[in-house]
């Protein structure tokens, strides 16, 4: 049966995920932190290789273990094809799926905290075709949604279709898996909480009381975030530009 575990990283309060299947003897990472060691064990432990490496988009908080991971796992590293970045990757499309055994990935462009960022729908085949859980990057937070004053980010507009029209869509029912949790500058007024459902999110997440992008854009700069000028060297380091 697939599965899906959680790895914290409290120094930045980051969220990063390892799903696998056993039966498959495979596992993807998503948003590694920087030290590599736990993914290794872990699939160690699960009985699973790593065989893909994800971004959900190219972070400017933390610094990004991924290239260093896909280099040790000998497994490609994966964005959204419209990434900007100075190294090689595996290019990732909307509603592209990949299948590892019983564990099925479905992608989900969903532009706004940056224009590359990307969903990823978590399906266990065992269980039901349809999707259980959603990682949702910088998107769609437990209590908030990502910011936009960042280098890269992308536009009110996109970010509200991207929740609004995309994750929203989802049953109620779908657990969510953000890339952040409360004490990261990411977003505001998170929960501690490391997950949710698209049903909780859209009744008690304050970013989401909004009727139409005007409201979500007024809403966003009501609530705007403290400066965070180290942002941009995190992001060209992160991005092989530096």
């Amino acid at each position: 049966m697939p599965f899906l575990r959680l790895v914290r990283n409290d120094a930045s309060s980051c969220a990063s995920y390892v799903l696998g299947c056993p039966t498959a003897h495979e596992c993807v990472v998503v948003d590694p932190k920087e030290d590599a060691s736990e993914y290794i064990k872990l699939a160690k432990h699960s009985g699973t290789k790593i065989t893909h490496v994800f971004e959900t988009h190219v972070h400017a908080d933390h610094i990004s273990g991924a290239r260093e991971l896909a280099k040790l796992a000998k497994a490609p590293l994966h964005l959204h094809e419209s990434a900007a970045v100075g190294f090689e990757f595996e290019p990732l499309r909307s509603n592209q799926v990949l299948d590892l055994g019983n564990l099925r990935l479905k992608v989900l462009h969903t532009p706004g905290h940056t224009t590359e960022s990307v969903s990823l729908l978590y399906i266990d085949k065992t269980r039901s075709k349809l999707p259980w859980a959603v990682l949702t990057g910088d998107t769609l937070f437990v209590g908030d949604v990502g910011r936009l004053d960042l280098v890269g980010a992308g536009t009110p507009t996109q970010m509200y279709h991207s929740i609004f029209k995309t994750l929203l869509s989802l049953e109620d029912y779908v657990e969510v898996y953000p890339a952040h949790y409360a004490g990261s500058v990411c977003g505001k007024g998170m929960s501690p909480k490391t997950s949710s459902t698209i049903g909780f999110e859209r009744r008690f997440n304050p970013a989401l009381g909004v009727s139409s992008v005007g409201e979500f854009t007024k809403y966003l700069k009501s609530n705007s975030l403290k400066p965070f000028p180290e942002h941009k060297k995190i992001k060209a380091r992160n991005a092989g530009l530096a």
